[in-house]
């Protein structure tokens, strides 16, 4: 009789914890906090990178603030890509100065480049965040390009600055990975 108190006892248990009732307002609050809950230092990080992707953009006959996109970089920040075959360099003030240059000679005339998703990481005043994007040139509703920023982010008297990109673009047997493509929804 033991046995059978038992084996019960324990189907119930496994039962009602399993209980997946959507009228339990409680178990929502519970699985809505996990799925949606981000530290303030995750979201000052995506704030950062965000906001880099803002700035970056332009629609015709706008011009770009670069000053609040030199804003967001610390000031030996760097850029690296992988756009071509080999690696390309620049520090933040030439990509910016070369971006300027691209668009008053009319070569890019409109650029929006937005987020697909990504993941952050972070350890005291050091971070990185993991970015799917997609790019869009001159106005066009066609991606122009597909790939992975790698934004290095720190933590400078309170405010998070980007240090560093680093990307690559989709090409022929080089795919952007999935993980990269999910987005988090913040609260």
């Amino acid at each position: 009789m033991k046995n059978v108190t038992f084996i019960v006892c324990l189907f119930l248990t496994g039962f009602y914890s399993c209980n997946q009732n959507p009228d339990n307002s409680e178990a929502k609050q519970t699985m809505t906090k996990v799925e949606t809950t981000v530290s303030k230092k995750e979201k000052a990080i995506n704030q950062v990178v965000k906001d880099a992707y803002a700035l970056i953009s332009f629609e015709k006959g706008t011009t770009l603030d670069h000053e609040a996109l030199r804003a967001i970089f610390t000031n030996d920040a760097t850029t690296y890509n992988f756009r071509g075959d080999s690696l390309v360099f620049s520090n933040i003030d030439d990509f910016i100065s070369g971006f300027k240059g691209a668009i008053n000679s009319g070569e890019i005339t409109a650029f929006n480049e937005v987020e697909l998703g990504g993941k952050t990481e972070y350890f005291g005043n050091i971070g990185h965040r993991i970015s799917a994007y997609a790019s869009y040139f001159d106005g066009a509703e066609k991606i122009g390009e597909k790939g992975v920023n790698s934004f290095q982010v720190v933590k400078v008297d309170g405010k998070w600055l980007i240090n560093s990109i680093i990307w690559d673009v989709e090409k022929t047997g080089q795919s952007i990975p999935v993980t990269y493509l999910t987005r988090k929804h913040e609260h």
